[in-house]
């Protein structure tokens, strides 16, 4: 009974210390980075993401990311890095996507492994070797509008497969397509960077509610909701807060109603009967008498 219950609550600290990150690798410019700063979510955010970017579907708020509201990509592609082989430590272009912003757009980060349920809301997943990944990839890009790839990563081909990454990247770069970096952590490692991270996350948010106190322009309020900078450096939403949707109605229908009234008032007067001013006709009456 003793070793049944402590076998249990190794396997709880296995799942609760393992997590899955998304890296958003958009080489055109179909994703904003949003004001959002914790990029913790689910597997159903992470599939209403894809579904906004490539269907047109609602994507649920608060995420780091969001699809542009006047491009969408070619083609994309889900690429699944999952096995016992994942160290980011012993990959570097993979833990350059995961942990910096230098090429991926964003992040997304669920707790557990949650690989495979993200690869089966696109659909089956080719399975490809680090020898064949560039070209897998390539072919499921120019034939699929959305589709996957999987790759279980070993001890052997981590670091073959994180030089392809690379060499994929390198392609990819001037077409119109993203790729979704599904990355399964090692339990230990995980752990240790989700608790850099939110320790990040954190100190940045401090320091924008900080900033935000001392110049007394929150974009991120009930007006303007969740958004992104443009290249312009122009706040742009998605959204419609409930606020916007109220005050766009009350200033649509005031307005119609004053121009109405307007309107009726002059037409109104159009065949309005002209009639002699009795108290001008008296007094000028009076001075022709004198």
């Amino acid at each position: 009974m003793m070793k049944t219950a402590i076998l249990l609550s190794a396997t709880a600290m296995a799942v609760c210390e393992a997590a899955t990150t998304v890296s958003v690798l958009d080489f055109g410019s179909s994703v904003r980075r949003t004001t959002a700063t914790n990029p913790d979510t689910t597997v159903h955010g992470v599939s209403t993401f894809w579904g906004a970017l490539h269907h047109n579907k609602i994507q649920t708020e608060g995420m780091t990311v969001v699809p542009d509201l006047f491009s969408r990509p070619e083609a994309s592609v889900v690429v699944g890095i999952m096995g016992s082989g994942v160290d980011l430590d012993n990959m570097p272009t993979v833990n350059g996507l995961v942990n910096t912003e230098n090429v991926a757009k964003g992040h997304l980060v669920l707790e557990g492994q949650k690989g495979k349920n993200l690869l089966h809301k696109i659909g089956p997943a080719r399975k490809a070797e680090a020898s064949d990944f560039v070209e897998r990839c390539k072919h499921q890009l120019a034939h699929k509008k959305v589709s996957a790839v999987s790759v279980k990563v070993n001890s052997e081909n981590a670091v073959d497969l994180d030089t392809q990454i690379a060499a994929l990247i390198k392609e990819l770069q001037g077409r119109n397509v993203v790729v979704h970096l599904v990355v399964e952590e090692g339990e230990g490692v995980a752990r240790r960077r989700l608790s850099t991270r939110r320790l990040e996350d954190e100190q940045q948010n401090d320091e924008e509610e900080d900033e935000q106190d001392n110049n007394g322009n929150n974009n991120n309020n009930a007006y303007y909701g969740y958004g992104y900078y443009d290249a312009d450096g122009d706040f742009i939403t998605p959204y419609k807060t409930m606020f916007q949707i109220q005050y766009f109605n009350v200033v649509l229908w005031v307005s119609v109603g004053l121009a109405v009234s307007f309107f009726y008032g002059i037409f109104m007067t159009l065949d309005m009967p002209l009639e002699a001013d009795t108290l001008l006709f008296g007094e000028s009456a009076k001075m022709m008498g004198e």
